[in-house]
């Protein structure tokens, strides 16, 4: 019997020791086929692909593309083919083609053909994030330009958003009708609040305005998190509005420790926080401040257990997937 296997690469949000971490695990999935012989290794990577859900917010849902050296046309091409879980939908109109992606250094020039342009005006934002947000996050590239139809894009075709000469990059944002805008001088963090279908609940990434002047990137994302999501945007968050770091973080080789106050225990009196907290704070300080690890402490409680009464881990490392299901496990 012949088979074929794919390496799904696979993070989870996890505990761990002070000591190096190893390689990430390997997951590996084999499909069977007729034949006696066996053949090479065919690789799928697992793509982050930025679909829409019911309240027409960008969502990353992951998803199994070719590994042969054009992961990013591969991962565009799933989003247009809308193979796309329920609940969800692909922002790129049905007839959208997807030509080709060719990396120039740090920038993926997407070419598109078809019925691109057969969005709704209103939805050209989502278009362009969806696009990409899924584009990086293969990795390779943090800009994206595009052509269409063989000319090089300076807005895109619908209701004329401006594109930037260097392209589109994370930093333009996502979700932004699900934050607040301050005017003046301001830069963007991403923070992640939680949405839910009939599915179940799944994360959401939003771009929320912050100071210019602003230097702790890690008190600014706390300080969003307990803001909590825009009235009428359909998210949630577990965070209280009461939530405050009672000291400066500690950050060092890309780990930071957080102290905060007991609004963040459970309500039962005990020493307890709740894994609905840990991947949301761990996602935001990653994208925000490019935190890969996060310890947590509360003021006055040496001893902090999760809500199902483990030990909670010293160290939380970055899930690589944001809607993957992952909880937090000590070493």
């Amino acid at each position: 019997m012949q088979k074929k296997c794919g390496l799904l690469l696979l993070l989870i949000l996890s505990g761990c020791s002070a000591e190096p971490e190893e390689g990430l695990p390997v997951k590996v999935v084999y499909t069977e086929e007729e034949g006696d012989k066996p053949v090479a290794a065919e690789e799928k990577v697992m793509a982050e692909l930025y679909v829409v859900d019911e309240n027409g917010l960008l969502v990353p849902q992951i998803a199994a593309v070719e590994g042969n050296g054009q992961e990013e046309q591969a991962a565009l091409i799933a989003l247009a083919e809308g193979n796309i879980p329920a609940g969800f939908r692909s922002p790129l109109p049905e007839g959208t083609v997807i030509q080709d992606v060719e990396l120039d250094g740090k920038t993926a020039i997407v070419s598109v053909g078809g019925a691109f342009a057969n969005y709704p005006a209103e939805e050209e934002e989502l278009v362009a994030s969806a696009i990409t947000w899924t584009v990086t996050g293969m990795g390779q590239a943090d800009r994206v330009q595009i052509k269409f139809n063989g000319e090089t894009l300076e807005s895109m075709p619908k209701a004329g958003l401006p594109i930037a000469a260097g392209g589109m990059k994370r930093e333009d944002g996502i979700n932004l009708k699900a934050g607040y805008t301050d005017p003046g001088a301001t830069k963007p963090i991403t923070v992640y609040f939680t949405g839910q279908n009939e599915q179940g609940p799944y994360l959401v990434p939003v771009t929320r305005r912050i100071s210019e002047d602003e230097t702790d990137l890690i008190a600014a994302s706390v300080k969003e998190l307990a803001k909590g999501p825009a009235a009428g945007s359909g998210l949630m968050t577990s965070w209280p509005a009461d939530t405050k770091l009672t000291k400066e973080p500690e950050v060092e080789d890309g780990r930071a420790v957080l102290q905060f106050n007991e609004a963040v225990l459970e309500n039962n009196g005990e020493a307890l926080v709740s894994s609905s907290l840990l991947k949301p704070l761990s996602l935001t300080l990653a994208a925000t401040a490019q935190i890969e690890s996060i310890g947590v402490e509360v003021e006055g409680h040496p001893e902090v257990k999760m809500e199902t009464g483990a030990p909670l881990p010293a160290s939380l490392t970055t899930p690589l997937f944001v809607n993957e299901e992952s909880l937090p496990s000590a070493e």
